[in-house]
């Protein structure tokens, strides 16, 4: 009986340290999630100012443009 209970005691030790070692490793891709999310919402901003800039250039371009071809003709 004490040896079955002995293994017992290892055997949720084990567990108990696997839990552990599950528990530090989510947080670190926590951590890491948390670290990407931010560099690639950095990335994202910059693409929409580019694609708002760039937008705007080719929309005066395409104005200029048309006023340029209404008033050759």
């Amino acid at each position: 009986m004490a040896d079955q209970n002995n293994e017992l005691t290892r055997a949720l030790g084990r567990i108990e340290g696997k839990l552990d070692m599950i528990v530090a490793s989510q947080s670190s891709l926590n951590e890491r999630m948390d670290s990407m999310d931010s560099r690639l919402r950095h990335v994202e901003q910059q693409a929409a100012r580019a694609g708002a800039i760039s937008g705007g250039i080719v929309a005066v371009g395409t104005a200029i443009a048309v006023e340029l071809v209404k008033r050759a003709l």
